[in-house]
């Protein structure tokens, strides 16, 4: 079927897509998907540039850095990476979750990813080191999303019964 005028159509996966996230220049979207694949898209020429292989199950959400040239995915493998859109390959794996990991998002300052799962945890992630820097219990059910604040002092967290979290 052909877009609606105004509106791009990609296609591409081989299931179905759980999550985007567009780059902080819009110029690219990231897609994630149960085909284990995240995928970087061009907006101009709506291709597909990259497929990034690596998660050995579906993969969840996708979140980019603020400066844009590296992003992180979150998987049911019970990980998340951190890619760089010049590398097929990622860049630091960040495994410690008991469960599936259902969400991810980067700090403002580029050196942090912060990371939900269904363990009922957060971690928040040194990107350079690639080791979990402090450990957020609290929550009584699966994680299910997280946002770290403008000034990067604060982290929420959405659980599946209902519950958010601010942590300090």
């Amino acid at each position: 079927r052909g877009a609606a005028p105004g509106q791009y159509g990609m296609v591409g996966h081989g299931g179905p897509v759980y999550s985007t996230a567009i780059s902080p220049d819009n110029r690219f979207v990231l897609s994630t998907s149960e085909d284990k694949t995240a995928r970087l898209w061009c907006v101009n020429s709506q291709r597909n540039l990259v497929t990034y292989r690596g998660h050995n199950y579906p993969v969840w959400d996708a979140a980019w850095s603020a400066l844009g040239h590296f992003f992180v995915t979150c998987s049911h493998d019970r990980t998340a990476r951190l890619w760089s859109t010049d590398h097929i390959y990622p860049l630091r794996i960040f495994a410690g979750h008991l469960s599936s990991v259902d969400t991810v998002s980067f700090h403002p300052n580029c050196n942090y990813v912060a990371t939900g799962s269904c363990d009922r945890t957060c971690r928040l992630w040194d990107i350079t080191m690639g080791e979990c820097v402090r450990l957020f219990k609290g929550h009584r059910a699966p994680v299910t999303t997280t946002a770290i604040s403008g000034c990067g002092k604060l982290l929420a967290s959405g659980a599946d019964n209902g519950e958010v979290l601010v942590w300090d």
